[in-house]
């Protein structure tokens, strides 16, 4: 078998093709049997479930795929096995001498976890309101926010019934170290991982006893998080879906409870991303809930004739094909077409923050009637307000189109030649609002701004989206009525 630095997929095939040659190569590496020995005595050892640990495994390793250039990064490397031994060692010593005893010490009836700098603990402050909430963050929080502050692995739980001491280190490092060479890489990243979790999630739910956990970030999700938290007398576990879930990107591994889903099919691919969901149940958009309907402001936002959800398409995991990008930007030379024929329109394109993008500077660098917006406080989504003012809506893959298109108001996703299945698999209720022309473009852009209905996608808006003005009130009452489902 090859080497997982060896591993190369063949970008010039499709994104389903590529996801495919993908999950079989981190299956098959995930169950070698050096990496299974070392598997089988982490599970011994810590009383977590094989299955957990392997499953975060295979988690691990696809998040070191480099969906840009087709092949994993450089955490494997053998040439790297000293340093990260080294690290290794550094980290849990460290970790080892700053833990100490602890014991339930809060009560509440939801945990939300997974806060930190990327996130935001407002959009669960109707859930805040409405039952006993702690925040579980690495970063300290508004004092309205009851909250654990999980920071830097300090005071991690030590305990006769965790494995948290120096000779399991050291046994650790000696058998990482001998695997790595059995096996040709370096595996002192991925057990690092796999322990930190284990560290982290014990500390955390042997301090905090609930009935339910949710987090915002599906993709953040862990099989050994969901056990401990079960371990500890926990119910349900979940998650909502903060995006659209894209092949080879962001709605591969996700493991939880329950799912809550944005529409009625948006997460009908979970199991073939390689995810375990024991429940899928759509609510809608909590962002919407909190930014569009929860504003209490007066819409007095500009009106433009078109609103384009943009963000920068920069990253690594973004361009899972070859063409990927070039399909990307000519979505772009569409709408800089379109502004050129019809001057007097005024085009908005709605970014989650400035512009990095160079290209995309360049393509409206000689258009008057295109703004580029950004929000004007970190406190709220101006996004929500400008598109619904707006007349047309339109996006490359932006999930706030899913979440329009759920309160009745169409939106297209630009597709040149329809191939941009990475985000947008060409199901039946997608099919509709995708556009892979740019005639088709203008003509359904005009219509909207002359006040057209497409019927064909409204009455499939529960697919795309739920009508959000209640989703804090729909999760918790799903959490209560699966109590003991779990």
């Amino acid at each position: 078998m090859k080497k997982i630095q060896d591993f190369y997929v063949d970008r010039n095939k499709s994104i389903i093709e590529i996801n495919k040659d993908l999950m079989f190569f981190i299956e098959n590496f995930s169950s070698r049997p050096e990496l299974i020995d070392l598997l089988n005595w982490l599970s011994f050892k810590t009383k977590i479930s094989i299955q957990s640990i392997k499953f975060d495994t295979q988690k691990f390793i696809f998040d070191q795929f480099i969906n840009v250039k087709g092949k994993f990064n450089n955490s494997f490397l053998m040439r790297k096995i000293f340093y990260d031994s080294l690290k290794f060692i550094s980290i849990f010593f460290y970790i080892r001498l700053f833990s100490k005893k602890t014991k339930k010490q809060y009560n509440c009836e939801l945990i939300v976890d997974d806060i930190s700098n990327h996130t935001r603990p407002d959009r669960f402050e109707k859930l805040n309101k409405l039952c006993k909430t702690i925040f579980v963050s690495t970063v300290k929080l508004d004092k309205k926010y009851n909250t654990f502050l999980f920071k830097k692995y300090m005071r991690c739980a030590v305990d006769k019934n965790i494995t948290n001491n120096f000779i399991f280190y050291l046994f650790l490092f000696f058998k990482t170290f001998r695997y790595s060479f059995k096996i040709g890489c370096n595996l002192f990243p991925l057990v690092s991982r796999l322990i930190l979790l284990y560290l982290k999630y014990e500390t955390i739910f042997r301090s905090i006893n609930s009935k339910f956990l949710i987090q915002e970030r599906h993709y953040n999700t862990s099989a050994i998080k969901n056990e401990i938290f079960h371990k500890h007398g926990g119910k349900i576990s979940s998650s909502i879906q903060k995006n659209i879930l894209q092949i080879n990107g962001i709605g591969m591994y996700i493991y939880s409870d329950i799912l809550f889903a944005l529409g009625e099919k948006t997460a009908s691919m979970v199991e073939k991303l390689g995810g375990k969901v024991k429940k899928i149940l759509p609510v809608g958009s909590l962002f919407m809930e909190r930014d569009l309907f929860h504003r209490k402001f007066d819409n007095i936002f500009f009106s433009y004739d078109m609103l384009v959800f943009a963000s920068n398409h920069i990253g690594n995991f973004h361009s899972g094909y070859n063409s990927y990008h070039d399909d990307y930007y000519l979505h772009f030379e569409w709408i800089k077409r379109f502004s050129k024929e019809y001057p007097n329109f005024k085009i908005g394109i709605k970014l989650k923050k400035i512009l990095k993008d160079p290209k995309v500077k360049e393509i409206f660098s000689n258009t008057r009637n295109v703004e580029f917006l950004i929000d004007k406080s970190s406190d709220w989504s101006d996004t929500y307000f400008l598109a619904e003012k707006a007349k047309s809506l339109c996006t490359w893959s932006s999930t706030l189109g899913f979440e329009f298109i759920g309160c009745g108001k169409e939106c297209y996703f630009l597709d040149p030649g329809k191939r941009n299945i990475s985000f947008l698999p060409n199901e039946n209720y997608l099919v509709s609002a995708k556009v892979k022309e740019y005639n088709e473009f203008r003509d359904k852009m005009l219509k909207l701004i002359n006040g057209e209905k497409n019927m064909e996608i409204i009455k499939n808006k529960k697919s795309f989206c739920l009508n959000s003005n209640d989703v804090s009130e729909k999760i918790l009452k799903h959490l209560k009525e699966f109590e003991n489902s779990f």
